[in-house]
């Protein structure tokens, strides 16, 4: 029988690929009283759960290491614990817990001459074995799944991504011509009435407006003066023109997509080229939250790099509620350190002028020291409509340009 040893601690990942590449029969965890608390234990068996593997846990495998400062101490919970399987095949991972767990595991694996792995931060792909051992490639790729649940999260809408992802693909072309033409005032001025109309539906009938969406008529003065963006929006939309106004109805889904929505549906084809080539697990609008009562996250665009959660909130419209975009940049933060995880990224995507520096031009210069701070990139409206450009005219830079905002490394022919 073959035994990991994981030391549990905030950050589950190294201890997950870790155990997808040895198959274990069985583990043993040391968990401090403050992990206990947290149920970090059952958050990473749940992490386990969330990637196909059930470990069924007794009171014997989880050790309850009180003294979290004495390596003397987890050496001597070690022994205990090898003493009734001594016949079979041990492996220590050090990768977790406090400075003085991995010590005193380190002291009991020398002094057995077990695999001694250790996942360096730098390099999620690989165990090397502390005593001279080989490595152990670490071939899995974590998915947004199995990442949030290693920190009590989970995916609380898995069965609506794929309908929006459908009506992303059908809906890709129309989000990078909406993208193209963001920054010109008669295309805001429409989605901007359109938004109007849509908060006055749900006021006064919410029920009737998530059945039945908007119908227009001529007398809701939705037009749009440029004559051939009309045109392609009422074709993409089955709506009717009388003069320079739309008529006919829209159904929810749409009016969402037009008020907003368009700018997460461009990000996300933006990045479709780059799945399986450098990144993986690309997701629209997930839900990410607990079970039951309380505040959930909403990720615009979620995908995984380099084992890593990356998350894409996009803005669109004036954003008057938030002149100096701080709001954006705290929810962002926000979204971060919920799961009090280290290897998630951030991005905000946002057409609004609150980020643009009106005398320099360029973002302004305090909002990129703040975006800095909490590690999130900005991605500007002036750019979306640069590579909106290059995608409706199949431009082959379009690929580098997109890597080079995402921070991506182009993997393999695309």
């Amino acid at each position: 029988m073959k035994i990991l040893v994981c030391l549990i601690s905030g950050q589950h990942v190294p201890n997950l690929l870790t155990v997808k590449a040895i198959k274990p029969d069985r583990l043993v965890l040391l968990v401090t009283p403050a992990m206990k608390r947290q149920e970090k234990d059952s958050q990473f068996l749940k992490a386990l759960s969330a990637s196909g593997l059930d470990y069924s846990m007794d009171d014997e495998m989880i050790i309850d290491q009180k003294e979290e400062n004495s390596s003397k101490a987890v050496h001597g919970n070690l022994e205990r614990a090898f003493s009734k399987h001594a016949d079979d095949e041990w492996i220590i991972n050090l990768t977790g817990g406090t400075k003085p767990m991995s010590i005193g595991a380190y002291e009991f694996s020398k002094s057995r001459g077990l695999r001694t792995l250790y996942v360096a931060e730098g390099n999620q792909g690989q165990a090397i074995d502390l005593l001279g051992g080989p490595s152990v490639n670490l071939d899995h790729k974590i998915t947004s799944r199995e990442f949030l649940a290693g920190y009590g999260f989970d995916i609380l809408n898995c069965k609506s991504l794929k309908k929006d992802k459908d009506r992303a693909l059908a809906w890709a072309t129309a989000a990078a011509i909406l993208a193209k033409h963001s920054e010109e005032a008669d295309l805001r001025g429409l989605l901007g009435r359109l938004q109007r109309f849509k908060e006055a539906a749900i006021k006064l009938d919410r029920n009737g407006w998530e059945r039945d969406g908007l119908t227009l008529t001529e007398e809701d003065d939705l037009f749009l003066e440029d004559a051939a963006l009309r045109d392609q929006i009422a074709s993409y939309f089955g709506l009717s023109t009388a003069g320079d106004k739309f008529t006919g109805r829209l159904e929810r889904p749409v009016v969402e997509f037009l008020t907003g929505k368009w700018l997460e549906v461009f990000v996300w084809s933006l990045l479709r080229p780059f799945e399986g080539r450098g990144i993986w697990d690309l997701h629209l609008g997930v839900s990410a939250g607990k079970s039951g009562p309380g505040e959930n996250n909403d990720l615009d665009v979620s995908f995984m790099k380099n084992q890593s959660l990356c998350i894409v909130e996009c803005k669109t419209g004036g954003q008057e509620h938030d002149p100096q975009a701080d709001d954006v940049l705290y929810k962002i933060e926000a979204i971060k350190s919920g799961p009090k995880a280290l290897r998630v990224d951030a991005y905000l995507a946002t057409t609004s002028d609150n980020v643009k520096d009106p005398e320099k031009g360029g973002i302004r210069e305090k909002l990129l020291r703040r975006s800095r701070i909490y590690g999130c990139k900005i991605i500007p409206g002036w750019k979306i409509q640069e590579m909106a450009d290059l995608y409706l005219s199949s431009d082959p830079r379009q690929n580098q340009v997109v890597a080079d905002m995402f921070g991506l490394k182009l993997e393999g022919p695309l």
